[in-house]
């Protein structure tokens, strides 16, 4: 079996587990790990808009350090939508500074969750707060229209959302009628997480997946300056644009301060996995407060 269909595998089998042990965990604000007496870290999530893959975070970082994952609205129940990056970076804002209420605030945002954590970095310096790190997992400051359709077509998100969950996308562009493929599709599989999910859940996920993609695309805002570090984590086992040294390139245009490329051997999707998220873990050690620890990093990260 080719490296990349085993990686795939492995994907999905550590993604089907992460889901079923964090299935109904929908608060904005998720405490992954807390009460410890070190650093805070915060995780913006991709465009499902849910943390729960960050759970991976607790064995790779030590153990005085808390992680929470900031979460979508809406998944619960129906509720109004951010309607801008603006407003959704406030919103996020306000939640991280109510967990902790003064600086240094240390920040991850894995994909379209880079562009949400950058947005964050500005808000939280035009308040007065200090950013102590901002960390991308292969994200540049501004969301690429190219990694998603230009219109928001049911057939395409759906998609997004059966893939995130473990569903083959099997929906194609022209689907008469998507959500009822969609839904007939989950129904045929129960042993993923979705089967136990009411029609109106995966339909509130869909919305919430919709309006993520929509605010990044159309977040026209001009670019505002951060003073604080950047560490950027670019995953290179897929050809992609832009390329590493663009997406550098892109953050030291955004900040004044210094800005670190770590490159992972492995695809986006598969970033969590156990080997680039010990690499993660390492680089995000090495640069958080530590209270009393001992732990050495990993030969691998530089």
């Amino acid at each position: 079996m080719p490296l990349a269909d085993a990686a795939d595998l492995r994907w999905k089998r550590q993604n089907r587990a992460v889901l079923k042990a964090m299935e109904g965990m929908f608060d904005v604000v998720l405490p992954l790990r807390e009460g410890e007496p070190g650093a805070t870290l915060f995780c913006v999530p991709p465009v499902g808009g849910l943390s729960w893959g960050f759970h991976q975070l607790s064995t790779a970082l030590p153990p005085d350090c808390n992680i929470y994952g900031l979460q979508s609205r809406g998944l619960t129940r129906p509720e109004p939508l951010p309607t801008s990056m603006a407003e959704l970076s406030r919103d996020f804002a306000d939640q991280v500074c109510r967990v902790q209420p003064q600086g240094p605030y240390f920040l991850l945002g894995w994909s379209v969750g880079g562009n949400v954590a950058y947005s964050m970095a500005r808000e939280l310096e035009a308040r007065g707060h200090e950013v102590g790190l901002l960390a991308s997992m292969d994200a540049s400051p501004s969301f690429d229209p190219a990694s998603f359709d230009a219109e928001p077509d049911a057939w395409f998100y759906y998609n997004i959302v059966l893939d995130s969950f473990g569903y083959p996308m099997l929906l194609k562009q022209g689907e008469p009628e998507p959500e009822a493929s969609a839904l007939a599709l989950i129904r045929r599989r129960p042993n993923l997480v979705l089967s136990t999910w009411s029609d109106d859940e995966v339909r509130r996920l869909l919305q919430v997946i919709v309006n993520n993609v929509v605010i990044a695309r159309t977040d026209v805002r001009p670019p505002g300056m951060l003073r604080c570090p950047v560490l950027l984590f670019t995953a290179t086992g897929t050809e992609q644009e832009p390329s590493t040294a663009e997406k550098a390139e892109s953050w030291r245009a955004v900040t004044h301060g210094p800005v670190e490329v770590i490159e992972l051997d492995c695809k986006h999707q598969h970033m969590l996995l156990p080997e680039p998220m010990a690499i993660i873990g390492a680089a995000l050690t090495r640069r958080l407060p530590a209270t009393s620890r001992t732990a050495s990093p990993s030969p691998a990260e530089p």
